[in-house]
């Protein structure tokens, strides 16, 4: 095997298991706003094998303007879906969707031939932002931080970054040949909205459970239990049941009988 081939397999392992972890994510977010394991697997199937198609919504100016299935409409119905069964109030979530917008309109723009883009590491400022919103409202309760966090995420990415661009980009030259489509959150998993969402749920959740942890066993070993992924990290019930990576194993000793006992015992 030559040096070439050699780095090629290399760097091929490493994209696999970055995506791997980057998959982890996205399961671990959505066990974080409630959704069973089997319905995580559902949003998982729809937005990898069926997220890639664009749905077209109308045309303009020689362009098809439609919406990523896996990218755009999958996000934006589960924050809806957050807003529907009250996980996310009107107030709180209409600030965060305030806020994120008018974040990510100021640090993306529209590129011909292109699309919408933000430069790095500036374009997590929404996600940021929304993680920080969602624990100034709801310290240490992950049950209502994590849906405000994504829910505001995803909406504000949506309106901030895509739909108040919209008009720039439609007034580049549509391409001549085939269709022209513009597709909101067309890079599926990869988007600026899709990412937005479940960054700013992992910073909210890391953020509460390290501080919950802190308290009990000091900031080292609660970041460690986090990388080794220790039963009990808030997904889905408010930071329970506790962890057991750092709990005694042994037993507690036995209470020792005196011989009055144990003949009454025995008498039994």
């Amino acid at each position: 095997m030559d040096e070439n081939t050699a780095l090629l397999l290399v760097g091929v392992g490493l994209v696999l298991v970055l995506i791997y972890l980057y998959l982890g994510s996205i399961e671990k977010a959505l066990s974080t706003l409630g959704f069973t394991k089997a319905e995580v697997s559902v949003i998982l199937f729809l937005t990898l094998f069926l997220g890639w198609i664009t749905i077209p919504i109308f045309p303009y100016n020689g362009w098809w303007v439609g919406m990523s299935l896996g990218g755009a409409i999958i996000p934006l119905a589960i924050s809806i879906y957050m807003f529907k069964t009250k996980r996310v109030g009107l107030a709180e979530g209409s600030i965060g969707i305030i806020i994120v917008t008018y974040i990510s309109y100021f640090i993306t723009r529209p590129v011909e031939g292109v699309g919408i883009v933000a430069d790095i590491p500036i374009a997590f400022a929404p996600a940021i932002a929304a993680g920080l919103l969602s624990l100034s409202v709801f310290w240490m309760h992950i049950g209502r931080a994590a849906p405000l966090a994504y829910a505001s995420g995803v909406i504000g990415t949506i309106v901030g970054a895509d739909l108040l661009h919209l008009g720039e980009v439609l007034e580049f030259e549509a391409p001549s040949d085939g269709m022209a489509i513009l597709s909101i959150g067309g890079a599926n998993i990869f988007d600026m909205v899709y990412i937005t969402g479940l960054v700013a749920v992992l910073i909210a959740v890391f953020v509460l459970w390290l501080k919950k942890k802190q308290e009990n066993i000091g900031a080292a070993a609660a970041y460690y239990e986090w990388q080794q992924g220790a039963e009990g990290l808030p997904y889905a019930k408010d930071m329970t049941p506790e962890p057991t990576l750092f709990k005694a194993t042994s037993r507690p000793p036995e209470k020792v009988q005196t011989p009055v006992e144990r003949e009454q015992r025995r008498s039994q």
